[in-house]
Order: structure tokens, then sequence, then C-alpha cells
């Protein structure tokens, strides 16, 4: 029940938004600004087949009037996840499950009211996922059973601002496979969670280099 629920309260939170006047009035305001670039760092946590999944990677693109955000990033999926896989016809290894993955995606910014922001990201993510083995003859980690894939991720995040430069994020959605791996058992649809330190690197820069915020 916790899956259909989920993703029925997201895309119904979307669809208020998107279908709302003031919404489309902020967009097109927004556009009509100068965009800044952004560059951040990200993460996030899942689970796969009921074992824990990081998500790390980075993210850049451009800001719109702090309203809305276009951007790409690129990300690593590490599950806690070890099978016994069968390599050269007869012999079996244990081999971990990964996925690396490019994001397209946009990011509007719900609430921003110091010391408290809202967002509501959506990303389309296109790469890989497959198993890695230690190859006893070379030393070096070997890829099999890869494949491409396609994801969606839908989300609600946020953060508190606990110090000028430091804040605590959160925040919770759900990632949609739209083409798994075949040759992968396990169900990445999984519900995403969100809970970590946020370091504001603008405001560290600006911070040294104060003009700089007069010139924005």
């Amino acid at each position: 029940m916790r899956k259909p629920v989920l993703i029925t309260s997201l895309l119904f939170f979307a669809s208020i938004i998107c279908c709302s006047a003031q919404f489309l009035d902020t967009l097109k305001r927004s556009f009509q600004t100068k965009p800044k670039l952004f560059f951040q760092l990200d993460s996030y946590n899942s689970i796969v087949t009921g074992a824990r999944a990081n998500a790390k990677g980075i993210k850049t693109g451009l800001d719109f009037n702090k309203k809305i955000r276009l951007g790409v990033g690129y990300f690593w999926l590490n599950p806690d996840v070890v099978e016994k896989r069968i390599i050269n016809d007869d012999d079996t290894v244990r081999a971990q499950l990964k996925s690396s993955y490019l994001t397209l995606g946009a990011e509007y910014v719900l609430l921003n009211d110091n010391p408290w922001q809202v967002t509501v990201p959506v990303h389309f993510g296109f790469g890989k996922s497959y198993f890695i083995y230690p190859d006893t003859t070379t030393g070096k980690d070997e890829r099999i059973y890869s494949n491409p894939i396609v994801l969606f991720e839908p989300a609600v995040t946020g953060h508190y601002k606990v110090i000028k430069w430091v804040g605590v994020g959160f925040g919770v959605g759900y990632r949609i496979m739209l083409k798994n791996n075949p040759e992968v058992r396990d169900n990445f649809n999984s519900p995403i969670y969100v809970l970590r330190i946020k370091i504001f690197f603008d405001e560290i820069y600006y911070s040294v280099f104060p003009k700089q915020r007069k010139n924005t």
C-alpha cells in the first residue's frame, strides 16, 4: 500500500503546482531574469531489496531568480547487495550491485522563508546498472551484467539553516524505474529519503568576498 499511496500523493501534489496560475506566473517571471550558475554536492538514501542504498553525486545548472533550477548531474548508487553470479558459463563469483547515471532535472522552490526552504525536484536519470567482482588474476574489479536503465525521481525536499553556512537537509520521494536492467533481479523501485548536513557554499563565498553579494 505504501508505494501507490506515496506515488499518488506526489503526483497529486505536483499537479496542484503545475495547474496553479500563481505557479505559471512565477515561472514566467523567473525565466525573464538573468540566470546564475549553481553547483552542489548531493546525496540521498533508498532501499533496494530490503538493503540500504546510498546515492552520491554532483549537480550543476542555472538558477532563475532563486525560484527555478534547471540542471544536470551525475550519481553513483551503491546498494548493500551482494549476490552469487555466474561468469564464464560455470564459474561463480560474489558480486556487488551498483549503478551510475546522468540526471536531467528541474527544481521549484515552493517556500523560501529563512531559515526554511522547501523545494520540489523532479529528475530523469539515464545510465546503467551492473555487478562488479574482484578478479583474482588481474586484481581489478570486473563489471558484468551491465545494461541501460531509465528512472524517474519526484520528491519534496528542504532544509533548515542552523547557522549561516550550515543547515539540516530533509526530504522524501520515490524512484520509479521506467527501464530496468533485465539481468538484475533486485527491485530498484524504492522510496527515497534525505537526512543530511548541508553546507551552503554560496554563503561561505559571500562571507569571504562580501562585495560580490552586492553585484548579484
